[in-house]
């Protein structure tokens, strides 16, 4: 071991493990000479062959990256680490480390009383401190050839190689020769057992290549190349430690400008909320009103005619006539005065259901909480149609307009099968020639298409902004009519071939080719609820008194044209074979009257609910000529133009009801 110097002056960072940057712990020297725990390396060492190398003989050195191998590849790569020498420089480095960071003292001294005489000497194999006197005394009779270190004044650069050379684990040698070959250190059994080939060129002592690196220019240019290395590596410190004070700075940065954002789109929800409830409590309060309005005119005329009623009859009994016609006359008046009220209400009659329109999510600015919407469904009206329906002699069909449904997309002529006319005004209809489903306004005006896999005839509508079709060997296709926009929603399959169509309590009813009509299921199951001789292609739903209303295609008098379904699949025909022919087209409207294309009578005729009374509304001399579909309105109502010529069937007709 060296002599001279104190401990405390040493390079600490030469006693630390650079890979877990701990006191080392049986250090372990590479060929490279760097240091490393003994468990640490051998971690290092099957981590780094398992995850590149599975069948590797070499690992790279952690520090500097050298290709180092082991001395016997055939042990266990967990037990490569145990192979290489332990570094004893490094050990006794240590060990006098820890003594230092104590004052020590001379152990006999210590032994006779004399606790605090300072020790100059230290016995390495006795572990035992004495001071210039108690080792010539004690120690240099006993063990006069052992290494004493004097550690009054420890001094590096006066070490003695010959005395601090580590020894071989292998074979408990000093190491003090290199080959220069294999770039090894190792004892003279090492070179003689694993060197001896190499030669006397490049296996020498360690102190002669020492010379040789001093005498040239080797060691010079490599301790530039370390200085510049590791002015280098300082440059990527450096930038490393910016690196991290920028993402320190970044992540605050970033931290408050999530909390920055947070606070905004609070104060945006709290906005939006507000704005959002109070047109809530504005529309709640606005329909209630129209609510309570109709209430309390039902209420008062209720009671009016109730009273007019009882005193009708207490006038009669008194036999007073004067009473009795003032009575009449009364009753009269409120009779008059419930069917008007009864017709203002028919028309506008619907449910009324206030809903949360939930948006997309990741929807921003006024309506990120959604919108409140009204929803009016019609609903069945809950009078007897009789008491208040018009006489069909009243009602008059005069035109409004017609216009060409056809597109420059179209590839042939239009052949119109199906309508809906839809409560906001705007007209879907299906255009068997060319395949597509097209949305109009009734003024005209061309909003959209949408093409579909086959031929579509009869269509109907499902709620206000929903309509089905029935598309030819394709089944149901249901289509949502948003603002002027047509997309598919969802399809139901079924293996008959389909041409007629209804909606009733949330089922389709369908009719085939065979005139077949029945109830679909959603997954394409069908249930037979008649099966008629003739072909049916309209269908129609009757709200009023549930019924499904039936078209059949009949040129001969005294056969069915139209007939009701009622829900428990009784049929009841409405109408014979005398005024319409080929029935084809049919409606309702919201006096319970039905209507319907004959398509061999050229005519549309209107009837009763129960077909008592019937006329024809449209015939030949309006200009009907083979009239295939109609659809109903409120007052309104539009039928499709056939065959007077071939442009003629690319245009659809409005009619007022009056």
């Amino acid at each position: 071991m060296a002599e001279g110097g104190r401990p405390p002056e040493l390079d600490l960072h030469l006693l630390e493990c650079p890979i877990c940057l701990e006191r080392l712990q049986q250090p372990k020297s590479l060929p490279c000479l760097h240091s490393f725990c003994q468990e640490c390396l051998g971690t290092y060492i099957a981590k780094e062959i398992s995850e590149k190398r599975v069948s590797g003989t070499s690992f790279p050195c952690p520090i500097c990256r050298r290709t180092t191998s082991p001395v016997n590849q055939s042990e266990p790569k967990e037990k490569w680490a145990e192979q290489f020498p332990t570094n004893v420089v490094i050990q006794d480095l240590i060990q006098l480390k820890e003594r230092s960071s104590e004052l020590p003292y001379c152990k006999p001294c210590q032994t006779k009383g004399t606790l605090t005489n300072p020790a100059k000497f230290w016995c390495k194999m006795m572990n035992v401190h004495f001071c210039a006197h108690c080792k010539e005394q004690y120690h240099d009779i006993l063990h006069n050839d052992c290494d004493i270190l004097d550690i009054s004044e420890y001094d590096i650069s006066k070490s003695k190689p010959e005395e601090s050379a580590p020894k071989c684990d292998q074979h408990e040698e000093k190491i003090i020769w290199y080959c220069e070959k294999h770039q090894r250190l190792g004892c003279h059994v090492c070179m003689i057992k694993y060197h001896g080939l190499c030669g006397q060129e490049v296996v020498m002592t360690a102190k002669d290549y020492l010379e040789r690196l001093q005498t040239g220019t080797k060691l010079r240019d490599t301790k530039e190349t370390l200085k510049k290395g590791a002015e280098a590596m300082k440059s990527l410190i450096k930038d490393f430690d910016e690196q991290i004070q920028t993402l320190v700075q970044n992540q605050e940065d970033v931290l408050k400008s999530i909390t920055d954002l947070r606070q905004r789109i609070e104060k945006e929800l709290d906005e939006c909320q507000k704005a959002v409830t109070d047109d809530l409590v504005t529309k709640y309060k606005e329909e209630k009103e129209n609510i309570e309005v109709s209430l309390r005119q039902c209420n008062r005329l209720m009671k009016g005619m109730l009273n007019t009623m009882k005193s009708s009859v207490k006038a009669v009994e008194e036999n007073n006539p004067m009473e009795a016609i003032m009575m009449y006359q009364r009753g009269q008046a409120e009779i008059e005065s419930c069917q008007d009220l009864i017709k203002d209400m028919r028309e506008p009659y619907t449910s009324v259901c206030i809903q949360h329109q939930v948006p997309k999510p990741g929807t921003q600015g006024d309506h990120m909480l959604g919108k409140i919407v009204i929803e009016k469904q019609r609903r069945r009206f809950p009078i007897d149609p009789g008491f208040h329906s018009l006489p069909l002699s009243k009602r008059q069909a005069k035109e409004i307009r017609e216009f060409n449904v056809s597109t420059p997309a179209d590839k042939s002529t239009n052949d119109i099968c199906g309508i809906v006319y839809l409560p906001d005004n705007n007209i879907v209809v299906s255009d068997c020639g060319n395949k597509r489903l097209k949305l109009f306004t009734d003024e005209g005006q061309y909003l959209d298409q949408l093409t579909v896999p086959e031929n579509p005839y009869d269509m109907c509508l499902v709620d206000n902004t929903t309509v089905a079709v029935a598309v030819w060997g394709k089944g149901v296709h249901v289509v949502k009519v948003g603002d002027k926009k047509l997309s598919l929603s969802s399809v139901i399959n079924t293996k008959k071939n389909i041409i007629g169509i209804t909606h009733r309590d949330g089922r389709f009813v369908v009719s085939d080719e065979c005139g077949g009509v029945y109830s679909i299921t959603q997954d394409g199951a069908t249930d037979l609820l008649y099966k008629y001789d003739d072909i049916c292609w309209n269908l129609g739903h009757d709200t009023e008194r549930g019924d499904i209303l039936v078209s059949t295609h009949n040129n001969t008098d005294g056969q069915v044209a139209v007939s009701r379904l009622s829900p428990d699949k009784r049929r009841t025909d409405v109408m014979k074979v005398v005024v319409v022919r080929g029935s084809t087209g049919i409606d309702i409207d919201r006096e319970g009257n039905i209507y319907v294309c004959g398509y061999l009578s050229h005519n549309v005729v209107q009837m009763s609910g129960d077909g008592i009374r019937v006329r024809e509304l449209l015939t030949s001399t309006d200009g009907i000529q083979n009239p295939r579909t109609i659809a109903v309105n409120g007052e309104k109502c539009v039928v499709s133009k056939k065959n007077i010529t071939a442009d003629d069937r690319n245009y659809i007709r409005i009619f007022q009801l009056c």
